[in-house]
Order: C-alpha cells, then sequence, then structure tokens
C-alpha cells in the first residue's frame, strides 16, 4: 500500500470519527476550540501529504493543501455554527501552509517521518477530543497508545520517486 493511500485512509476515517462523535456542546469557547484543534491536526496532515503526493511543484501543493484542509475545516465547524465554521476555515488554511513549509525544509525520508508523526498527531487529537466529549476515563486512553503504535508498524516502507525538473533544462532556449 502506498504511502498516499495509507495516509488518505487514516484522514478520512479520522474525518468520519469526527463527524460521528464529535458533537456541539452548547458552549460557544469550547466548541470553537474543538473546531481549531482538530481542524489544525488535520490541515497539517493534509499539508504533509499534499507535499508528499506533489513533491515537485511547490505552488500546486500548497494551493491543493489551502483547499482541501479550508473545506475540512468549513465541515468541521459547520456542525457547531458559523463562528466555528470561519474558525475552522481559517485553522485549516494556516495548519496546511504551516505543514507544507515544514515540510519543504527536509529530504524526501524526513517528510515521510513528519508525515508518520502529523498521522500519530492527528488521532491522538481526535481520540482526545473523543474523550473528552463523552468524558471518559483516562484509562482508555491506552488505545491511543496502541493506534499510534498501529500507525508507526502499518506505515509503508516505500519511497516515493519524484520527478523534480534539472534546473538547468531549457526547453527549446538557446543560451
Amino acid at each position: 500500500m502506498s504511502v498516499v493511500i495509507f495516509s488518505s485512509a487514516i484522514i478520512l476515517i479520522n474525518l468520519l470519527i469526527i463527524i460521528f462523535f464529535i458533537h456541539p456542546s452548547g458552549k460557544q469557547m469550547e466548541s470553537m476550540i474543538t473546531t481549531m484543534v482538530l481542524t489544525s491536526s488535520n490541515g497539517l496532515t493534509i499539508g504533509f501529504l499534499v507535499w508528499v503526493w506533489f513533491g515537485g511543484q511547490a505552488l500546486v501543493a500548497t494551493l491543493i493543501a489551502i483547499v482541501l484542509s479550508a473545506l475540512v475545516g468549513m465541515g468541521v465547524g459547520m456542525r457547531f455554527g458559523v463562528k466555528c465554521q470561519i474558525e475552522g476555515f481559517f485553522s485549516g488554511l494556516m495548519a496546511s501552509m504551516m505543514g507544507i513549509m515544514l515540510i519543504m525544509m527536509f529530504e524526501q525520508h524526513d517528510g515521510l517521518f513528519l508525515l508518520m508523526i502529523g498521522l500519530a498527531f492527528l488521532v491522538g487529537i481526535t481520540v482526545f477530543s473523543i474523550a473528552k466529549q463523552y468524558e471518559l476515563k483516562y484509562s482508555y486512553l491506552i488505545l491511543l497508545c496502541v493506534l499510534v503504535t498501529t500507525i508507526f508498524f502499518l506505515f509503508p516502507n516505500d519511497e516515493i520517486h519524484q520527478h523534480i525538473p534539472n534546473q538547468h533544462e531549457h526547453h527549446g532556449q538557446d543560451i
């Protein structure tokens, strides 16, 4: 299984869990913080994933990550109200840009490690949000350790080969 498919599946599963298990609490500030935390963790991971997918094309990767994360933020915030929807939009937008900028500074294998850490962070934030929502005992958070360990063991070990154009190629131009 490729890194992109594995990561996309984890992000989609987390979004489905957020849709079905996270509900408005009636407190506006708590809803805004929940929206910000969930959207920021999703945006950061989406930024990492899109860079791995479109590695050589910084502008395309950045724009796609911004659009996807902003839409996810609006979707998560929509459940809590208009203010939370706006909060989710901007949190997703900023987090995806931060994810892209961070992963651009590293080599490919370091970027894949950052993606793996981002996925573990996303799962952790989602589990903590559910524990807070349902006032679960924190002894249930052993599940968090199991899930994060599973992500580390199941993360695909294949390399992604990207075409990075040669800086000295000049298509049809005489120098």
